[in-house]
């Protein structure tokens, strides 16, 4: 019977060992802090917006996630240094933070109090960082949606400090504002040169470049080139198209348009922007920066139609993490 005790218990052994080997871990997370100088909050929504007004400020709100990379390299270049772009935050906004799975308690108003969570959960926050700007009256006036360069970030600021959104879409204002220097399109060897969009009959990946777009030598020099995000763009027609130009193209319904008219008709903020198609259906919107794993599971999403059984990204990348993590698949967020 001791015999037989002392065999079990090394199989139980023996098999949480190799269970412990097959799990994968997840790396590549950056641990981050706010800035010194963002504003003590008690989450009292109201109050830090009636605040900021009377400071003749915005408030904005810095949602984040512990391990973010994207929320990290925004804050080393846009928050914590000494520069341009953090002269004017400072003296225009201010800044809380929030994480987006956290349990602090959040005040909209008398009547409305809520987690961090319960809070991203009812803004539809689906990336981080994700970076709200509040009028005096709580009304959100911008919304960014993942990183962006400082760049790209100044004029979304001065969007928001000038008051525009009285007049216009932030779309619409970058569209006019926002230098066309800083990028010249260059060939690639995966993108198909085609007119008819319509004809395509596999996945398809149009991708929308123009003169501002400062993450556009990133997608070609270092995410194109890593070899699981290959892999899935492999089973694509990939479409590059200027966002300027007015040259006729028939769009994936057939209907003629240009480039410049379907990148307005995105009402995007960012470049480059990607938009994944199947069977003749918009099926994800990329604008925001990723990184090799996060974009190659977007493009596996849609293209393995997995939105037919996950009808958000959210629900899809919650599963394929622990499918990945039980293979025993390290999963890196670098980038």
């Amino acid at each position: 019977m001791k015999k037989l005790f002392f065999v079990l218990i090394g199989l139980f052994l023996s098999c949480n060992l190799l269970y412990a080997a097959q799990t994968g871990k997840v790396v590549g997370g950056e641990n981050h802090d706010a800035p010194s100088w963002f504003k003590l909050s008690f989450l009292d929504i109201t109050e830090d917006a009636q605040e900021a007004y009377d400071s003749n400020k915005h408030l904005m709100i810095f949602l984040d996630l512990d391990g973010c990379p994207y929320c990290a390299k925004m804050l080393h270049e846009s928050f914590v240094p000494k520069n341009k772009v953090s002269d004017f935050i400072k003296a225009n906004f201010d800044v809380i933070t929030m994480r987006i799975t956290g349990s602090k308690e959040v005040t909209w108003d008398e009547n409305t109090v809520m987690s961090e969570k319960e809070f991203a959960q009812k803004m539809k926050i689906y990336f981080t960082p994700t970076i709200l700007f509040l009028d005096k009256d709580k009304k959100i006036v911008a919304k960014v949606d993942g990183y962006r360069s400082k760049e790209n970030f100044l004029p979304i600021l001065e969007y928001v400090q000038g008051k525009y959104y009285e007049k216009m879409e932030l779309s619409d204002f970058l569209e006019k504002v926002q230098n066309k220097n800083l990028y010249t399109l260059k060939a690639n060897k995966l993108f198909t040169p085609t007119n008819d969009l319509s004809k395509i009959s596999t996945p398809l990946a149009v991708i929308y470049e123009d003169g501002s777009c400062t993450q556009c030598d990133y997608l070609h020099n270092i995410s194109f080139k890593n070899k699981d995000v290959q892999n899935e763009l492999k089973k694509y027609t990939i479409v590059r198209l200027d966002a300027t130009s007015k040259k006729p193209i028939i769009d994936v319904f057939g209907h003629k348009t240009t480039p410049q008219k379907l990148a307005l008709q995105l009402k995007s903020t960012y470049r480059p922007t990607i938009v994944l198609y199947n069977k003749n259906k918009e099926r994800l919107s990329i604008d925001a920066l990723l990184y090799s794993y996060h974009l190659k599971e977007r493009l596996r999403y849609v293209s393995g139609e997995y939105y037919t059984k996950y009808p958000t990204y959210r629900g899809y990348s919650r599963m394929r993490k622990k499918e990945l993590l039980q293979k025993g698949v390290t999963i890196d967020l670098s980038n």
